[in-house]
């Protein structure tokens, strides 16, 4: 079997391994975030410069996917051996989560009064209140948004979990890019 094909698989395996774990030490995962995903961007990285070197010999493909690949090992490097990186990267991770939910709620909120003022010019008979669901639904994100702020270690585990399901589907992803590549090397 091609080296390359054995290589694509094995760095798929340990993205499977390494997310299963992950899936069942989720606050751990949270705390060792910056260097998990510093190893994980390195193990892709690799993974997809040796697929794409293959692929090259029996299709035309982009060199801009080999140069993302080459941007994600950097990066991956620097993650993964940089203590202050990793400490920033755990760090922002929370405020992002809370800061993403509140601008969803705020958007939400602009909707629901946009849908009244339409609303407030139907006659009586088309008139509705589904608007106030919006406003529920945007204030419950904000309290939610708070709270995940006010307890990180509630918040943790959810991402903890949250990137164990995309470290799997990484490693999948890698695993069937490899069921495409040839199984023999050209003599």
């Amino acid at each position: 079997m091609n080296w390359k094909k054995i290589l694509t698989i094995v760095l798929g395996c340990v993205l499977v391994i390494g997310g299963v774990y992950c899936l069942f030490t989720p606050i751990d995962t949270y705390l060792s975030t910056g260097y998990v995903i510093g190893v994980l961007i390195l193990c892709d990285a690799i993974g997809t410069i040796v697929a794409w070197f293959e692929v090259k010999e029996y299709a035309q493909v982009s060199g801009w996917y080999l140069a993302g690949a080459i941007v994600s090992l950097i990066f991956g490097i620097i993650v993964m051996v940089n203590i202050p990186m990793q400490f920033m990267v755990d760090m922002a991770i929370i405020g992002m989560i809370a800061a993403w939910i509140i601008v969803l709620a705020i958007s939400r909120i602009m909707l629901a009064i946009r849908i009244k003022s339409v609303n407030d010019m139907l006659p009586n008979a088309f008139k509705n209140s589904r608007w106030i669901g919006l406003i529920v639904e945007s204030v419950l994100m904000i309290v939610f948004a708070c709270f995940l702020a006010a307890r990180p270690a509630f918040a943790s585990a959810m991402f903890g979990v949250f990137i164990a399901i995309n470290i799997i589907l990484a490693g999948v992803g890698l695993i069937t890019l490899a069921s495409y590549l040839p199984s023999k090397v050209k003599a």
